[in-house]
C-alpha cells in the first residue's frame, strides 16, 4: 500500500453498490477522509463490542465478517469484497461494533476516521440519508443470506451461498461474468450452506 499514494487509492476505488448510487459529490466529500490501511491475512480489524466507528472500505482483498450473534464454531457468515464498506452501523448508532471483521486475505483498505466524518455529517447533514444506504445494503445481504437457507433443495442452496459469498448473487454486467475464488475451507462452505461436508 506504500508504493500507491492517498490521492491514487481514492481515484482507483471500485465504485459499487449501496456507493454507487450516492451521488457524486458525496461520494468526493466521503472519499477525502480516507485514509490508506492494509493488514495482513488473519488480522482483526475490529471485534465485535469494541468501541469504535471508524468506516472502512474495500480497496483490494476479501474481509471476512463474523456475527456476534453467532455460534463460535460458525466463524463464517459473509464476504466483503472490493468496492464494499462496512463499519456503518456503529457510526450511525453512535454504539460498539455490531460484529468482527478480519481479513481472510491480505487487505488494503480505506479507512474514513470516525470524527471527520462526524465532523462532515454536521456540515453536510443530508448526507446522513447517504450513509445509511450501507445500513439499508446490510440489511438486504442479512434477509439474503436468511432467505439462502430457506431454500429446500441442498443443491440449490449451495449454489445460492456461493454466488453471495464470491460477490455475484446480485451482480450483472462485466461484473457477474468476472471469475472469483472464494477463500474459504470446505468444511466453512458446507457449514453456511447448511449442509455436511459431504453433501456439500
Amino acid at each position: 500500500m506504500s508504493k500507491v499514494g492517498k490521492s491514487s487509492l481514492q481515484a482507483g476505488f471500485p465504485i459499487r453498490g449501496w456507493f454507487a448510487e450516492s451521488p457524486a459529490d458525496f461520494r468526493r466529500d466521503f472519499l477525502a477522509l480516507a485514509l490508506p490501511k492494509s493488514c495482513a491475512a488473519g488480522s482483526v480489524i475490529f471485534q465485535a463490542g469494541e468501541v469504535g466507528q471508524d468506516v472502512f472500505g474495500v480497496y483490494s482483498g476479501v474481509v471476512t465478517l463474523q456475527s456476534r450473534l453467532t455460534h463460535p464454531d460458525a466463524v463464517l457468515l459473509h464476504m466483503v469484497w472490493p468496492g464494499e464498506w462496512f463499519g456503518t452501523w456503529s457510526m450511525l448508532l453512535g454504539k460498539g461494533r455490531r460484529m468482527s471483521a478480519v481479513a481472510r486475505t491480505a487487505v488494503d483498505l480505506l479507512r474514513i476516521p470516525g470524527d471527520d466524518l462526524r465532523a462532515l455529517l454536521r456540515r453536510r447533514p443530508q448526507w446522513h440519508a447517504e450513509l445509511a444506504r450501507d445500513a439499508v445494503y446490510g440489511t438486504d445481504v442479512a434477509m439474503q443470506i436468511a432467505a439462502d437457507l430457506l431454500i429446500h433443495n441442498a443443491s440449490a442452496r449451495c449454489a445460492a451461498v456461493l454466488l453471495r459469498l464470491g460477490g455475484r448473487r446480485w451482480a450483472s454486467g462485466p461484473d457477474a461474468e468476472l471469475p472469483v475464488e472464494i477463500p474459504a475451507a470446505q468444511n466453512e462452505l458446507a457449514m453456511l450452506c447448511n449442509v455436511s461436508k459431504n453433501t456439500f
